[in-house]
């Protein structure tokens, strides 16, 4: 007896046990909400659904019998929970019990990707985001409050059928229908002071993005100022479309989040000003650093800039989202190579400007370059580490992260290296300034504004540089005995270099006793043997009072009598050969003969077109006077300096009797 009492015992025990359970193992059905029962006027509904694949808008009827629908978590993707490929139209379905109060109720529903539509008791109250189907869909990135109409609240049971459609392209990328935790039932008022909540909170990490894309705007607009006060220096320029194409973006983000613009309109704006800010950086850093634009730089910005290209891959939806976006990654990743490997080689050639600029941009790009092969591997599926790149440097009053530091810090270091480039340059060019001021003033004494006295000849000159200060030259130097030397020349390049050289020749030809021009052209040419690094064409005349003249020419356009071109041996140019020996011509003039002497830069005017004044519209003008042939060259289009010198024998009665 003892033993069949504690078996008996026994008995008597599981079947207790069992009566207990037995209220809840009923069949498993999907979760009822009672705010009948419950003490607060908000309930959750992150529970069990009904889930059911297809579209059939019978599923909206409070009478259908969805028994055999599948359940899943409301809180999670379909996607996570047995349809990981499934993108289309899809319903949810679950029921309230309402209070007996039948006071205003409200459905708060978090973020239920693409696009949706809620139906109480088979009518339509609302929807959010794009809910057919659509090449450029908007998507339904908000949590959103639908006020349930009062006489379906006074009904005790109200059946809630959630509509979705998911943009195939992106099921398996984030996933389909409910993508968070959240949904709850209650009281509006209540109800829209969750949701406004949650946005709030939502969009603190946003906060970075303002800051940074506020910054950006600020120094890019700065630095656009600095590049139209030195529209030459590109690099400006490049570093302001750079950050400006970065605000722009951060912006673009942020609006991106309050569902207002189509998710292909948003990615295709997003790419775009991506690739303008890569390619604007590789632009900036090959002139920084003097980089020769070689086949590789080509190829990275090209493939830099046709990286928006893989939107069409799920516009067409020919893939998946995330193959999509790797393929823009891996166009992007050459790029985010190309600066911080450029950086190195040229910090190792000792380069100031790589070495300023190499642990900001290397920490920024060499960031870029982890999150784009952790981010391609992540979209294809090979690991599943992505958020662990996540460094959090702060979190009152609002989340920073570490990418954004190292953003904001390469922003503020390029600002410091190029207000510094800046300065320098301001104070290089005050000090070229003052010495521009002190080559034309030196100019100005050595190569006359007219001509000197000079009896017997009628001499009119025109000389107009075409920069600040020119490389052409002139000299009339009139003897005792009414012998003219006149000497015309042209100094190879431009600037400060070439009015020293101006200064040294005519300074050179002043203090010189020779008078046969084949000898002062060869001392002239020694002169600039051992100094100049260019060369410089000069014709050399001396003119008796009797007309007996003779001539040199070391490269010089030959000078014109009475309209036609005078025909002489031509030397080498000044300063490329020492010991050059020049042959000399002699002729006589008439009378009232006119010869016209005359720089390149008349010949070589050139129009918008590219036509050149050319030889015979010289010869055409040559009898005409300085004036008038320098205005003519010079309307057509300077581009070089112009001297014209004209002279006119006109022997005074005592040369002409002794001559005779």
């Amino acid at each position: 007896m003892p033993d069949s009492g504690r078996w008996f015992a026994r008995i008597l025990q599981l079947f207790l046990s069992l009566a207990m359970i037995a209220p809840i193992a009923g069949p498993l059905n999907a979760q009822s909400f009672n705010l009948q029962s419950g003490r607060e006027p908000i309930i959750s509904l992150d529970g069990l659904w009904r889930f059911q694949p297809g579209d059939n808008p019978a599923w909206a009827n409070p009478g259908f019998d969805d028994s055999k629908w599948p359940l899943l978590q409301a809180g999670r993707s379909w996607t996570q929970q047995g349809y990981p490929d499934y993108g289309g139209c899809a319903w949810y379905r679950f029921s309230l019990l309402a209070p007996e109060s039948g006071g205003p109720l409200a459905l708060l529903l978090p973020r239920i990707y693409t696009g949706y539509q809620v139906y109480a008791n088979g009518r339509l109250m609302g929807g959010s985001g794009s809910t057919t189907p659509s090449l450029a869909p908007h998507f339904a990135a908000n949590p959103h409050l639908f006020r349930i109409p009062e006489d379906i609240a006074r009904q005790p049971r109200i059946v809630i059928a959630i509509r979705v459609w998911d943009y195939p392209p992106i099921a398996s990328w984030v996933g389909g229908g409910t993508l968070a935790a959240g949904a709850a039932a209650g009281d509006e008022r209540l109800l829209a002071a969750r949701r406004e909540d949650e946005l709030v909170e939502s969009r603190q990490p946003m906060v970075n993005l303002y800051a940074s894309g506020l910054l950006c705007a600020v120094v890019g607009i700065t630095i656009l100022g600095l590049f139209l006060l030195r529209r030459e220096e590109r690099e400006y320029l490049w570093f302001a479309v750079l950050l400006l194409a970065n605000a722009a973006d951060a912006l673009l983000t942020v609006i991106g989040f309050s569902d207002a613009i189509p998710f292909l309109l948003f990615r295709l704006t997003d790419e775009i000003l991506v690739a303008l800010a890569t390619v604007a950086a590789l632009a900036f850093f090959s002139r920084i650093l003097d980089a020769p634009r070689l086949r590789v730089w080509r190829v990275v910005s090209i493939l830099a800039a046709l990286s928006p290209l893989s939107v069409a891959f799920y516009y067409f939806q020919w893939s998946p989202i995330g193959i999509a976006y790797s393929l823009q990654l891996a166009c992007l990743l050459p790029a985010f190579l190309w600066i911080p490997i450029s950086l190195i080689a040229a910090s190792v050639r000792r380069d100031p400007s790589a070495r300023l600029l190499l642990v900001p941009a290397t920490l920024l790009y060499g960031l870029q370059i982890v999150e784009s092969v952790v981010r391609i591997a992540w979209e294809l599926g090979w690991q599943r580490v992505w958020g662990s790149l996540q460094i959090d440097v702060l979190g009152y009053p609002f989340p920073l992260y570490g990418a954004h530091v190292i953003e904001d810090v390469f922003v503020l270091a390029l600002l410091m290296f190029l207000v510094r480039r800046f300065s320098l340059a301001r104070r290089e060019e005050a000090r070229l300034a003052g010495e521009m001021d002190a080559a034309r003033s030196v100019q100005a004494l050595l190569v006359p504004a007219a001509a000197p006295e000079t009896p017997g000849f009628r001499v009119e000159s025109v000389y107009r540089p075409a920069s600040e200060v020119g490389g052409d030259f002139y000299q009339v130097l009139p003897a005792k005995d009414g012998t003219l030397l006149v000497v015309v020349g042209d100094v190879s390049g431009k600037g400060l270099q070439a009015a020293m050289t101006v200064s040294t020749l005519v300074g050179a030809l002043r203090g010189c006793v020779l008078d046969r021009p084949a000898a002062i052209l060869a001392y002239l040419n020694r002169i600039l043997g051992g100094m100049a690094t260019g060369f410089t064409t000069c014709l050399c005349a001396r003119i008796a009072p009797d007309g007996e003249m003779s001539l040199a020419n070391a490269g010089h356009p030959a000078p014109y009598r009475n309209g036609e071109e005078l025909e002489l041996p031509v030397g080498l140019p000044l300063g490329l050969m020492a010991d050059t020996e020049y042959e000399e011509t002699t002729l006589r003039l008439a009378r009232e003969d006119t010869l016209t002497f005359l720089s390149d830069g008349v010949v070589e005017a050139r129009d918008a077109s590219g036509e050149l004044f050319g030889f015979e519209r010289t010869r055409r003008l040559s009898s005409q006077p300085a004036q008038a042939i320098a205005e003519a060259a010079q309307r057509f289009g300077q581009e070089d300096d112009i001297t014209v010198l004209t002279l006119a024998f006109a022997p005074v009665a005592a040369a002409v009797s002794r001559a005779v």
